[in-house]
């Protein structure tokens, strides 16, 4: 399972707790070297693997700008 981390915020989806978490951008580069040397191995890294994904503060902020543009659910007024 990989992990999820937003660069944006510095956070990332904890499976675990369900939510999204600080996580500090220097753990991840250590994640991310961790990865790599595993990769050159014949272990499995896909648990170190990391993908960047938009956290809980983008979708946050997403809405509010949506909302004080006038659209709804991402959409301008008159598009389907």
């Amino acid at each position: 399972m990989s992990l999820r981390y937003c660069s944006l915020h510095g956070r990332v989806f904890s499976y675990a707790q369900q939510r999204w978490l600080a996580f500090s951008q220097k753990k991840i580069r250590e994640i991310r070297g961790y990865y790599e040397l595993l990769c050159s191995t014949n272990t499995d890294p896909s648990f170190l693997h990391v993908l960047e994904r938009s956290c809980d503060q983008c979708a946050a902020t997403f809405r509010q700008r949506g909302q004080r543009s006038g659209s709804r659910d991402g959409l301008r007024p008159g598009e389907e």
